[in-house]
Protein backbone atom coordinates (compact mmCIF):
# COMPACT_ATOMS: atom_id res chain seq x y z
CA UNK A 1 0.00 0.00 0.00
CA UNK A 2 2.86 2.22 0.82
CA UNK A 3 4.38 1.98 -2.35
CA UNK A 4 1.40 2.07 -4.38
CA UNK A 5 0.15 5.27 -2.46
CA UNK A 6 3.60 7.09 -2.41
CA UNK A 7 3.44 6.42 -6.50
CA UNK A 8 -0.09 8.30 -6.59
CA UNK A 9 1.41 11.07 -4.55
CA UNK A 10 4.26 11.79 -6.68
CA UNK A 11 2.52 11.61 -10.00
CA UNK A 12 -0.50 13.97 -8.70
CA UNK A 13 1.94 16.35 -7.78
CA UNK A 14 4.00 16.31 -11.48
CA UNK A 15 0.60 17.58 -12.86
CA UNK A 16 0.82 21.18 -11.26
CA UNK A 17 -2.78 20.86 -10.23
CA UNK A 18 -4.18 24.21 -7.67
CA UNK A 19 -3.57 21.52 -4.77
CA UNK A 20 -0.41 19.28 -3.37
CA UNK A 21 -0.38 16.05 -1.79
CA UNK A 22 1.67 14.38 0.74
CA UNK A 23 2.77 11.69 2.69
CA UNK A 24 0.40 11.30 6.20
CA UNK A 25 -0.96 8.64 8.50
CA UNK A 26 -3.11 7.31 5.78
CA UNK A 27 -0.05 6.02 3.94
CA UNK A 28 0.15 2.19 4.68
CA UNK A 29 -3.41 1.63 5.31
CA UNK A 30 -5.07 -0.40 2.41
CA UNK A 31 -8.52 1.73 3.28
CA UNK A 32 -10.04 4.48 4.46
CA UNK A 33 -11.31 5.69 7.33
CA UNK A 34 -15.16 4.38 8.28
CA UNK A 35 -17.17 6.71 5.92
CA UNK A 36 -20.87 7.38 6.33
CA UNK A 37 -23.13 7.66 4.32
CA UNK A 38 -25.58 10.19 4.43
CA UNK A 39 -29.16 10.08 3.59
CA UNK A 40 -30.25 12.83 1.29
CA UNK A 41 -32.76 15.33 2.87
CA UNK A 42 -36.31 15.24 2.12
CA UNK A 43 -37.28 18.85 3.03
CA UNK A 44 -35.63 22.07 3.86
CA UNK A 45 -36.08 22.66 7.74
CA UNK A 46 -36.66 26.32 8.51
CA UNK A 47 -35.01 27.10 5.41
CA UNK A 48 -32.04 29.68 5.75
CA UNK A 49 -33.26 32.36 3.00
CA UNK A 50 -30.91 35.31 3.51
CA UNK A 51 -31.75 39.04 2.36
CA UNK A 52 -30.17 39.44 -0.86
CA UNK A 53 -29.61 42.89 -0.37
CA UNK A 54 -26.93 41.47 2.69
CA UNK A 55 -23.50 42.51 2.17
CA UNK A 56 -21.29 39.69 3.20
CA UNK A 57 -17.61 40.30 3.06
CA UNK A 58 -15.11 38.87 0.76
CA UNK A 59 -13.77 36.63 3.23
CA UNK A 60 -13.95 35.16 7.02
CA UNK A 61 -12.26 32.89 8.73
CA UNK A 62 -13.69 32.32 12.10
CA UNK A 63 -11.08 30.67 13.51
CA UNK A 64 -9.72 34.22 14.13
CA UNK A 65 -12.45 35.20 15.95
CA UNK A 66 -12.46 32.34 18.22
CA UNK A 67 -14.93 30.48 17.55
CA UNK A 68 -13.37 27.70 16.55
CA UNK A 69 -11.76 24.50 18.57
CA UNK A 70 -8.80 22.74 17.86
CA UNK A 71 -8.75 20.31 15.43
CA UNK A 72 -9.92 16.80 16.73
CA UNK A 73 -9.87 13.18 16.04
CA UNK A 74 -12.52 10.94 15.20
CA UNK A 75 -10.27 7.54 15.32
CA UNK A 76 -11.60 4.24 13.63
CA UNK A 77 -15.24 5.38 14.68
CA UNK A 78 -17.68 6.48 11.81
CA UNK A 79 -18.17 9.54 13.57
CA UNK A 80 -17.76 12.06 11.51
CA UNK A 81 -21.06 13.56 11.70
CA UNK A 82 -20.73 14.29 15.66
CA UNK A 83 -17.77 16.16 15.20
CA UNK A 84 -19.53 18.53 12.29
CA UNK A 85 -22.45 18.69 14.33
CA UNK A 86 -20.10 20.12 17.97
CA UNK A 87 -17.88 22.18 15.63
CA UNK A 88 -20.89 24.26 14.72
CA UNK A 89 -22.16 24.28 18.01
CA UNK A 90 -18.51 25.25 19.58
CA UNK A 91 -18.93 27.95 16.68
CA UNK A 92 -21.94 30.03 17.52
CA UNK A 93 -21.91 29.74 21.45
CA UNK A 94 -18.63 31.21 21.27
CA UNK A 95 -20.06 33.77 18.80
CA UNK A 96 -23.17 34.34 21.10
CA UNK A 97 -21.16 34.09 24.71
CA UNK A 98 -17.53 34.99 23.62
CA UNK A 99 -16.67 31.69 25.54
CA UNK A 100 -14.91 29.30 23.54
CA UNK A 101 -15.72 25.64 24.58
CA UNK A 102 -15.27 22.07 23.48
CA UNK A 103 -18.45 19.87 23.43
CA UNK A 104 -18.61 15.83 23.95
CA UNK A 105 -18.82 14.36 20.43
CA UNK A 106 -19.00 10.70 22.50
CA UNK A 107 -22.43 12.00 23.97
CA UNK A 108 -23.60 12.43 20.48
CA UNK A 109 -22.27 8.97 19.82
CA UNK A 110 -23.88 7.11 23.25
CA UNK A 111 -27.07 9.41 23.82
CA UNK A 112 -28.55 10.32 20.14
CA UNK A 113 -29.49 7.41 18.81
CA UNK A 114 -33.33 7.60 19.65
CA UNK A 115 -33.25 10.41 16.91
CA UNK A 116 -31.97 8.48 14.29
CA UNK A 117 -28.02 8.52 14.59
CA UNK A 118 -26.35 5.22 15.09
CA UNK A 119 -23.21 5.95 16.62
CA UNK A 120 -19.83 4.78 14.85
CA UNK A 121 -22.41 3.51 12.04
CA UNK A 122 -22.92 6.86 11.31
CA UNK A 123 -25.58 9.60 11.72
CA UNK A 124 -26.87 13.17 10.58
CA UNK A 125 -25.77 16.50 11.57
CA UNK A 126 -29.79 17.52 11.77
CA UNK A 127 -30.35 14.28 13.85
CA UNK A 128 -27.86 15.59 16.37
CA UNK A 129 -29.49 18.89 17.03
CA UNK A 130 -32.47 17.41 17.12
CA UNK A 131 -30.80 15.92 20.29
CA UNK A 132 -29.56 18.71 21.29
CA UNK A 133 -31.85 20.96 21.30
CA UNK A 134 -34.50 18.98 24.12
CA UNK A 135 -30.99 17.87 26.25
CA UNK A 136 -28.05 20.23 25.81
CA UNK A 137 -24.61 19.09 25.34
CA UNK A 138 -21.98 18.37 28.45
CA UNK A 139 -18.37 19.10 27.65
CA UNK A 140 -15.67 17.11 26.12
CA UNK A 141 -13.91 16.68 29.80
CA UNK A 142 -16.88 16.31 31.58
CA UNK A 143 -17.50 13.44 28.80
CA UNK A 144 -15.09 12.57 27.07
CA UNK A 145 -14.30 10.80 23.06
CA UNK A 146 -13.35 7.50 23.48
CA UNK A 147 -13.56 6.08 19.55
CA UNK A 148 -16.34 3.65 20.23
CA UNK A 149 -19.90 3.48 20.94
CA UNK A 150 -21.11 2.89 24.23
CA UNK A 151 -24.16 3.50 27.04
CA UNK A 152 -25.40 6.97 27.59
CA UNK A 153 -24.07 8.89 30.22
CA UNK A 154 -25.67 12.16 29.86
CA UNK A 155 -26.93 12.08 33.82
CA UNK A 156 -23.58 11.28 34.57
CA UNK A 157 -22.12 15.25 33.29
CA UNK A 158 -23.86 19.12 33.14
CA UNK A 159 -24.94 20.70 30.09
CA UNK A 160 -22.69 23.77 28.92
CA UNK A 161 -24.57 24.65 26.10
CA UNK A 162 -28.33 24.78 24.87
CA UNK A 163 -29.43 25.40 21.24
CA UNK A 164 -33.10 26.33 20.52
CA UNK A 165 -33.38 25.79 16.74
CA UNK A 166 -31.53 24.57 13.64
CA UNK A 167 -31.42 25.24 9.82
CA UNK A 168 -30.84 23.89 7.12
CA UNK A 169 -29.78 25.91 3.90
CA UNK A 170 -31.33 25.80 1.14
CA UNK A 171 -29.81 23.31 -1.37
CA UNK A 172 -27.32 23.89 -4.58
CA UNK A 173 -26.72 27.13 -3.64
CA UNK A 174 -23.42 28.41 -3.18
CA UNK A 175 -24.11 32.15 -3.09
CA UNK A 176 -26.65 31.39 0.17
CA UNK A 177 -24.35 28.65 2.18
CA UNK A 178 -21.57 31.79 1.68
CA UNK A 179 -23.78 34.10 3.15
CA UNK A 180 -24.72 31.50 6.28
CA UNK A 181 -21.05 31.09 6.49
CA UNK A 182 -20.35 34.90 7.24
CA UNK A 183 -22.75 34.09 10.02
CA UNK A 184 -21.29 31.61 11.91
CA UNK A 185 -19.67 28.05 11.21
CA UNK A 186 -21.62 25.84 9.05
CA UNK A 187 -22.18 21.97 9.25
CA UNK A 188 -21.76 19.91 5.88
CA UNK A 189 -21.86 16.92 4.36
CA UNK A 190 -19.15 16.25 1.57
CA UNK A 191 -17.62 13.22 -0.84
CA UNK A 192 -14.25 12.50 0.61
CA UNK A 193 -13.75 8.72 -0.13
CA UNK A 194 -10.87 10.01 -3.38
CA UNK A 195 -7.64 9.05 -2.26
CA UNK A 196 -6.84 12.73 -3.43
CA UNK A 197 -8.69 13.94 -0.79
CA UNK A 198 -7.26 11.50 1.63
CA UNK A 199 -3.99 12.71 0.87
CA UNK A 200 -4.44 16.38 0.77
CA UNK A 201 -1.80 19.25 2.20
CA UNK A 202 -2.24 22.38 0.77
CA UNK A 203 -3.87 24.24 -2.01
CA UNK A 204 -7.25 24.79 -3.38
CA UNK A 205 -8.88 21.13 -3.51
CA UNK A 206 -11.08 20.47 -6.40
CA UNK A 207 -11.13 16.90 -8.47
CA UNK A 208 -13.87 15.96 -10.91
CA UNK A 209 -14.42 12.96 -9.41
CA UNK A 210 -15.45 14.52 -6.12
CA UNK A 211 -19.37 14.54 -6.72
CA UNK A 212 -22.27 14.28 -4.52
CA UNK A 213 -21.73 10.89 -2.89
CA UNK A 214 -21.67 12.11 0.50
CA UNK A 215 -20.24 10.05 2.95
CA UNK A 216 -18.73 13.20 5.37
CA UNK A 217 -20.01 15.57 7.81
CA UNK A 218 -17.58 18.21 8.19
CA UNK A 219 -17.58 22.08 9.46
CA UNK A 220 -16.92 25.33 7.10
CA UNK A 221 -15.23 27.76 8.91
CA UNK A 222 -14.96 30.36 6.73
CA UNK A 223 -14.03 31.11 2.93
CA UNK A 224 -11.94 33.20 0.54
CA UNK A 225 -9.91 33.77 -2.64
CA UNK A 226 -6.17 32.70 -3.37
CA UNK A 227 -5.19 35.39 -5.39
CA UNK A 228 -2.44 33.68 -7.05
CA UNK A 229 -4.62 31.04 -8.67
CA UNK A 230 -7.88 33.05 -9.12
CA UNK A 231 -9.90 30.68 -6.85
CA UNK A 232 -12.64 30.73 -4.35
CA UNK A 233 -12.40 28.29 -1.39
CA UNK A 234 -13.88 27.27 1.29
CA UNK A 235 -12.30 26.74 4.84
CA UNK A 236 -12.76 23.05 6.24
CA UNK A 237 -11.82 21.59 9.60
CA UNK A 238 -11.40 17.95 9.13
CA UNK A 239 -11.90 15.60 12.20
CA UNK A 240 -8.32 13.30 10.98
CA UNK A 241 -6.15 15.06 13.45
CA UNK A 242 -3.94 18.15 12.68
CA UNK A 243 -1.17 15.77 10.91
CA UNK A 244 -3.56 15.02 7.87
CA UNK A 245 -4.15 18.13 5.41
CA UNK A 246 -3.23 21.74 6.20
CA UNK A 247 -2.68 21.16 10.07
CA UNK A 248 -6.21 19.78 10.04
CA UNK A 249 -7.98 21.98 7.60
CA UNK A 250 -8.46 21.99 3.68
CA UNK A 251 -9.32 24.71 0.76
CA UNK A 252 -12.38 23.22 -1.15
CA UNK A 253 -13.03 24.89 -4.62
CA UNK A 254 -16.02 27.45 -3.56
CA UNK A 255 -18.25 29.09 -6.67
CA UNK A 256 -17.81 25.56 -8.61
CA UNK A 257 -20.41 26.60 -11.25
CA UNK A 258 -18.23 29.58 -12.04
CA UNK A 259 -15.65 27.16 -13.09
CA UNK A 260 -17.40 24.94 -15.31
CA UNK A 261 -18.68 22.67 -12.73
CA UNK A 262 -22.48 22.06 -11.02
CA UNK A 263 -25.05 23.60 -8.53
CA UNK A 264 -23.94 21.29 -6.06
CA UNK A 265 -20.65 22.79 -5.52
CA UNK A 266 -17.08 20.79 -5.12
CA UNK A 267 -17.46 16.98 -3.56
CA UNK A 268 -21.47 18.26 -2.78
CA UNK A 269 -20.33 20.46 -0.36
CA UNK A 270 -23.93 22.92 -1.13
CA UNK A 271 -26.20 19.74 -0.89
CA UNK A 272 -27.30 19.48 2.44
CA UNK A 273 -25.38 22.47 4.54
CA UNK A 274 -27.17 23.01 8.32
CA UNK A 275 -26.32 25.15 11.03
CA UNK A 276 -27.56 25.49 15.27
CA UNK A 277 -29.41 28.29 16.32
CA UNK A 278 -29.08 29.83 19.72
CA UNK A 279 -31.75 32.85 20.37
Amino acid sequence: YFVNNLDYINNMNLKNLSYELDVNHFIDKPHFIKMNNFIKREECHNCFDSDSLLIVPHSVDWREKNAVTQVKNQGNCGSCWSFSTTGSIEGIHAIKTGKLINASEQQLIDCSSSYGNKGCQGGLMDNAFKYVINNGLCSEIEYPYQGFSDMCQSNQCRSVVQINDYSDIEPNNEKMLMRAVAQQPISVAIQANLTSFRFYKRGVYQDPQCGDQLDHGVLIVGYGTDILQDLDYWIVKNSWTSNWGDEGYIKILRNYEKYGGDSSGMCGIAIQPSFPIIN
